[in-house]
């Protein structure tokens, strides 16, 4: 039977998940505690220790660990539903910025020395900043070059781009050039994760699913990555 108009379809392609650590990414949420807006409140009186109730959410699309569709920059960009799964499920590399600073740049040379990216990699930019989540300093991190970001889409033709910071962009500048490079490559970002530091292993499957929900720029995610079997 043909799928109806806006159905789901099935992927066209095949995964093999590895055996491991299932290791979360991303951030715990509280209502009302959020630098982006989340708010929760129940439809419905439950007076007994029984009986359904559901909930009204109201959150902004940036909230915790979220994956940025091209939507959330050019006009006529993917929105969160039309992301391809398997941009945003496979096999990942961990890459180790903790000792950069505030506004310190990580460039192509030291890209390149920090890990062996393969490519179609999902790149996991760690830079210890999940710790500043939910503080006055969460925007405080370093920033990728526009060179290395350029190599890391034209030659290594990365299917993501994640960190544990708010962000990558060149700090400084106002015409968002990174912005420009991933969104119109079509390579979704994932901001604010979480736990990157408890990884064991350099080279991790990661699985981190936005929400189908047409016409969003972005959408919160449950992001989880599988460390290896030793």
């Amino acid at each position: 039977m043909a799928n109806a108009v806006g159905e789901t379809k099935p992927t066209d392609f095949m995964v093999s998940i590895p055996k491991g650590r299932v290791v979360d990414l991303s951030h715990r949420l509280y209502p009302g505690a959020e630098q982006y807006t989340l708010e929760v409140t129940h439809r419905g009186d439950r007076n007994t220790p029984e009986g359904d109730i559901m909930s009204s959410v109201y959150m902004w699309s940036h909230v915790g660990t979220h994956v940025e569709a091209m939507l959330h920059f050019l006009w006529d960009g993917t929105d969160a539903a039309g992301l391809a799964i398997d941009r945003l499920m496979g096999p990942a590399i961990v890459l180790d910025f903790r000792d950069k600073g505030v506004n310190e740049p990580i460039s192509l040379e030291e890209m390149k020395k920090a890990g062996d990216i393969e490519v179609g990699d999902r790149v996991l930019v760690m830079t210890g900043r999940h710790v500043q989540y939910r503080t006055p300093q969460s925007h405080d991190r370093p920033y990728i070059t526009e060179e290395a970001t350029r190599w890391l889409v034209d030659d290594r033709k990365i299917n993501c781009l994640g960190t544990d910071s708010s962000g990558f962009e060149v700090r400084g500048v106002s015409h968002h050039p990174n912005h420009q490079i991933l969104n119109y490559a079509g390579v979704p970002v994932i901001e604010c994760m979480n736990n990157l530091v408890e990884l064991r292993s350099k080279r991790v499957y990661l699985i981190a699913l936005p929400l189908p929900i047409t016409e969003l720029d972005a959408s919160p995610v449950r992001a989880i990555a599988i460390d290896p079997e030793e």
